[in-house]
């Protein structure tokens, strides 16, 4: 897994990129967002979808053969340097603790504490679960996902003819996207995400948003998918 401090370095470098996408995969449907930064410096929706799985689809592969074809049939116009794609994880999918980061310790031993952390978490082995973290303010911040998923998902997409080199936890993504969504905060339930935009600079802090009422509600999972793509731009 990567946090998207890591972000622009993984999708190729320190050019600034102009377009992305981002998505948030829940066990009946796909939400996917492709955001383009302006000229005045905004940051617009210019692809909102939210894709459904088809009635009847019981076994796992059928699925997997759905989640396939779809993103095949939405990059098939795309050219292949735009067919990436960052992802945010529900949290059925992503687990994150916190660690107290003891002075002295070194990075090799954060990695390992973390990751024994992770995998109890999920209840596997070690080296059955893909994690990342980061230090902040005296404390080791993890997420983690199964090794196992992380695979079948990157092989989707490369099936499909996509790169997802950027996992992150749903919950980090969709902050993200609420404190920069322009507007006024108690109006954002009367915008359609197609119609949202984004400042390059936080429009709000935490304490301005009621997340719980936010999280409820039916604007949460499009602003999870948006929150994806927009951590490659900012």
């Amino acid at each position: 897994m990567q946090w998207f401090k890591h972000a622009r370095h993984l999708l190729g470098g320190a050019t600034q990129r102009t377009h992305a996408w981002g998505a948030m995969l829940d066990p009946q449907d796909i939400l996917l967002a492709a955001l383009s930064l302006q000229k005045n410096g905004a940051v617009r929706v210019i692809v909102f979808e939210c894709q459904h799985a088809p009635a009847g689809l019981v076994q796992l592969s059928e699925r997997d053969d759905w989640l396939v074809q779809t993103l095949r049939g939405l990059g098939s116009h795309l050219p292949r340097s735009l067919r990436t794609m960052a992802l945010a994880l529900d949290e059925e999918r992503c687990r994150q603790g916190v660690l107290a980061n003891r002075p002295g310790i070194s990075v090799r031993q954060c990695h390992a504490e973390v990751q024994l952390e992770a995998a109890s978490a999920w209840g596997v082995a070690p080296d059955e679960v893909c994690f990342d973290f980061r230090a902040e303010a005296g404390e080791l911040h993890w997420a983690a996902c199964l090794r196992e998923d992380l695979q079948q998902w990157r092989g989707h997409a490369r099936n499909a003819g996509w790169r997802l080199p950027v996992v992150e936890p749903g919950q980090q993504a969709g902050q993200r996207a609420a404190l920069h969504l322009r507007g006024e905060a108690a109006g954002h339930g009367a915008d359609s995400p197609q119609d949202w935009q984004f400042g390059r600079t936080p429009e709000r802090v935490l304490a301005d948003v009621d997340w719980s009422q936010l999280q409820a509600g039916p604007l949460w999972r499009p602003l999870v998918a948006c929150g994806a793509a927009l951590g490659v731009l900012l």
